[in-house]
């Protein structure tokens, strides 16, 4: 088992989730509770990727933000 969750390859614009982590196996037993996971998961490459440079408090705040507005459109 390979401990990432995701990564973003900007050479095809492209999310890859690994299936095969323990908390995505362990979401996948709960459809909402699965696309709570991959929305989280996305966020995070969002942050990462359009925010680079922040220090690690601004990139959280910022997944924290994003986390928020998306949950609410869920």
């Amino acid at each position: 088992m390979e401990l990432w969750r995701s990564r973003y390859h900007k050479s095809v614009n492209l999310i890859v989730i690994n299936n095969g982590h323990k908390d995505f196996v362990f979401a996948g037993k709960n459809k909402a509770c699965k696309i709570r996971y991959i929305c989280r998961l996305y966020i995070k490459e969002l942050v990462l990727e359009n925010f680079p440079g922040l220090s690690v408090e601004q990139l959280l705040e910022r997944m924290v933000e994003l986390t928020l507005y998306t949950e609410e459109n869920l």
